[in-house]
């Protein structure tokens, strides 16, 4: 496999930005746990990969990326405004349409029931790409966004730290599936089932250790648990 760079942008932060919140869930705070978990994840596939430092803005964030010379740039992102479903955008580069192709196969796997691929709309005054971050970029990109999370039902596949985490990975997986690995079989994730109390509950194996998102079984048995997203930390009470 030819090591491919990813710039990882990680959307809003920049002046304060929360990005779209709902309840206990703030987008920025979210695209930091889903960036870095795709990023982790790329890295152990071989790819070379760099994440945002900071928080730039959009311009300065696309800047970077080409002046590493990326040949990805995924600008991680959630949604909101009543909508049910989650959706990739893709620059006007050739190949993003390939790249977003790739990160919608791994929104499936974590369990999105439907993944609208979209080539990103104009923008008239510039005769270019809408979004800044794919306009200014050089090299194919995407708009990844999981899901919304001011749907009741959507907001599921990613209300928990651990969620978020599995789409990064899924993401992570199903790009490496398209451009290639550098992994060992048996180091490679691999989708289980859990059972317990005759529930069954969603895992996932990698080399050989079985993760399961935290909160489920949990509550099964009585507990609360909540995330702090100040200091990244998961409370069980």
């Amino acid at each position: 496999m030819g090591i491919k760079k990813i710039y990882i942008d990680i959307g809003h932060g920049e002046s304060g930005d929360p990005g779209a919140v709902n309840g206990n869930l703030i987008e920025h705070q979210m695209n930091i746990v889903t960036g870095n978990a795709l990023a982790e994840r790329l890295i152990a596939h071989g790819y070379d990969v760099k994440v945002e430092v900071g928080n730039l803005d959009i311009n300065a964030s696309a800047k970077a990326a080409n002046a590493w010379k990326a040949d990805f740039i995924i600008s991680q992102h959630y949604n909101a405004g009543g909508g049910n479903r989650g959706e990739v955008i893709f620059s006007w580069e050739n190949g993003a349409d390939k790249l977003a192709n790739a990160c919608a196969i791994g929104l499936k796997n974590v369990g999105q029931s439907q993944v609208n691929v979209i080539k990103c709309k104009p923008n008239s005054k510039r005769n270019a790409e809408y979004f800044g971050i794919l306009r200014v970029s050089t090299m194919p990109g995407v708009i990844l966004e999981p899901c919304f999370i001011d749907n009741a039902n959507d907001r599921t596949l990613a209300d928990s730290v651990e969620e978020q985490k599995k789409i990064g990975i899924y993401v992570a997986d199903a790009i490496a599936s398209v451009y290639g690995s550098n992994l060992k079989e048996e180091e490679k994730l691999t989708p289980v089932k859990v059972i317990m109390n005759g529930q069954v509950l969603e895992a996932f194996l990698i080399n050989g250790k079985t993760f399961v998102e935290i909160r489920k079984p949990l509550e099964m048995v009585g507990k609360t648990v909540n995330w702090d997203g100040k200091t990244n930390t998961v409370v069980i009470k």
